[in-house]
């Protein structure tokens, strides 16, 4: 009798152990983790465009009193288009209130419901405006031509193209390759705007060589695509 009951004192010992030990490893994997801003960034998304002709109506400022906004009015309909901040010095100058103009954009909805127009170009009086990115001047760019080449990644995936007679990679985010590879065909005609790498301090680009092409506007086979 004592060496059987010996027997399963010490069998709910072993038991127990690695019952406590499961719950601690619960406790730290149900433990909330610290947000990084550096690798938590959204990725880059390819949106698919559309035209909207109408006429400015008033701007519209953020909560530090900076224009990145204005109402579009289109026959009966508004549209709030929604645009960078440091592109308000340049739009308020080519589009005042009343001025008839073409905004190239996609619709997007608020998680409040609310529905907004984000410019990716707009046309005033026939003179194009295209927001660049905040931050470090880099030279921007629209070229058009035929893709002559698909440069490929080691798996086999769209890394890169080159357009005729542009001898810089024109390159946009990895994770698009796939999608990309659906349009940038070679043999196609497009149009690309973006930006061209510009060289840091400290850098020297060997001879020959062209700074890399960063696509942020598509448009091929008469649709318009743009890489936010």
């Amino acid at each position: 009798m004592s060496t059987q009951l010996e027997n399963l004192e010490v069998k709910e010992v072993k038991t127990a152990k690695p019952a406590a030990k499961a719950g601690a490893d619960k406790s730290a994997k149900d433990k909330p983790k610290k947000p990084d801003p550096k690798h938590d960034k959204p990725k880059a998304r390819l949106h698919p465009l559309a035209s909207y002709a109408g006429t400015v109506g008033e701007y519209g400022a953020n909560p530090d009193g900076i224009y990145d906004r204005f109402i579009l009015a289109s026959g009966a309909r508004e549209h709030t288009v929604k645009f960078p901040p440091h592109f308000g010095q340049a739009l308020h100058a080519a589009a005042q209130p009343g001025a008839a103009v073409t905004v190239l954009g996609y619709l997007h909805t608020t998680p409040k419901g609310d529905e907004h127009l984000h410019l990716a170009s707009l046309d005033a009086a026939g003179q194009p405006l295209r927001p660049t990115p905040a931050g470090p001047a880099a030279e921007a760019f629209t070229v058009a031509g035929k893709v002559t080449e698909l440069l490929l990644d080691p798996k086999g995936q769209l890394r890169a193209v080159r357009l005729e007679g542009e001898p810089a990679e024109l390159r946009f985010p990895p994770h698009l390759g796939q999608e990309l590879a659906d349009y940038l065909t070679t043999g196609a005609h497009v149009q690309v705007s973006g930006q061209r790498r510009a060289d840091h301090p400290g850098e020297l680009r060997a001879p020959g060589s062209s700074a890399p092409l960063q696509l942020e506007l598509l448009t091929v086979g008469g649709q318009s695509f743009l890489i936010k």
